[in-house]
């Protein structure tokens, strides 16, 4: 008996989930880019500017993983030291 020409059923079901996910993960990109088209206004300290508010979004994500990156780092000098 030869098991060369069976596949085991594990590693496709795994392939299906990730491609499942990745489908969900794409139409919600999707849905967060449509309708977040809208411009606002965002007031920073000494200007203010127009912006889309899916750039907006972005850029809070942005600055707040930086924001931990940089704490970390910073928290890592401390304990080292």
């Amino acid at each position: 008996m030869s098991t060369q020409g069976t596949t085991p059923a594990a590693p496709e079901k795994a392939s299906t989930w990730k491609l499942v996910l990745f489908g969900v993960l794409a139409v919600y990109a999707v849905l967060i880019v449509l309708l977040n088209r809208d411009e606002v206004e965002v007031s920073f300290v000494f200007f203010s500017a127009r912006i889309s508010l899916l750039v907006l979004i972005i850029l809070c994500v942005g600055l707040g993983f930086a924001a931990g990156y940089l704490f970390d780092q910073l928290r890592g000098r401390r304990r080292s030291a």
